[in-house]
């Protein structure tokens, strides 16, 4: 069976980033090729992306502002997972200001701080300026135009939004939580039974998450819901 592209790089990239090789500036060219390949078919190695920042760090006439942008973004799509914000810390402040890493950063503190309705809005276009936020608009067109360049991220949201559910409701009024997905409410029923989340059965308008009370216990929240099984197992007909 033949390997897809990013398979083959990620294999080459297995051997060559280990040990005392791995912040070797040659690994440049192959990291980013491999970064591109990740993109296009959907996949995502940490590894490979916090090395490629680490090396633009210690190489800093290697900086490629377009795979830095591209990072970022794919980083975000694994929220609520730590990888953006130990992407963040291996960029340069005076590299955080231009026109292609701030509307990124943007997008990012809407995602980091849950703002889900904010970030549909702004996806639709019609989201309202408010003044402490008046990037947001500014730089609207342009967040626009990455997320949707971008393969499977509104997808990735729709999952971080399940995730941050879970975690954070026992029952979640069904006007809300379509708001949240940004789907119609003819589709929650597919959410639920995915999630097996149920509809309460004293109050109709609810959907009921789970008893917190009953689960209180430690957790590893990175391993409870993959991009994956998201995308390919659970909702393969939502789009």
């Amino acid at each position: 069976m033949k390997l897809s592209e990013y398979a083959r790089l990620k294999s080459k990239l297995d051997e060559e980033i280990v040990g005392i090789n791995k912040y070797n500036p040659g690994n440049i060219a192959l990291l980013e090729e491999c970064i591109e390949a990740m993109i296009s078919e959907n996949k995502y190695d940490k590894n490979i992306l916090l090395t490629t920042l680490k090396l633009y760090q210690l190489n800093t006439q290697l900086y490629n502002e377009s795979i830095v942008k591209k990072i970022l973004l794919k980083t975000m799509m694994v929220f609520p997972r730590n990888d953006y914000a130990l992407a963040t810390y291996l960029i340069d402040c005076g590299r955080t200001n231009t026109n292609e890493i701030k509307p990124v950063l943007i997008l990012g503190e809407i995602l980091e701080t849950c703002n889900f309705t904010v970030f549909w809005s702004i996806l639709k276009g019609d989201y309202k300026e408010e003044e402490e936020h008046s990037e947001r608009l500014k730089y609207m067109p342009e967040i626009q135009k990455i997320v949707k360049s971008t393969v499977g991220f509104e997808d990735a949201v729709r999952r971080y939004v399940c995730d941050v559910v879970i975690s954070c409701f026992q029952n979640i009024n069904k006007n809300m939580l379509a708001k949240f997905l940004n789907v119609p409410l003819s589709k929650l029923p597919q959410y639920q039974k995915a999630m097996g989340w149920k509809e309460n059965p004293d109050n109709k308008s609810l959907i009921f998450i789970r008893n917190h009370e009953d689960n209180i216990k430690c957790k590893n929240i990175e391993e409870k819901l993959t991009f994956e099984s998201f995308r390919q197992t659970m909702f393969p007909d939502l789009h």
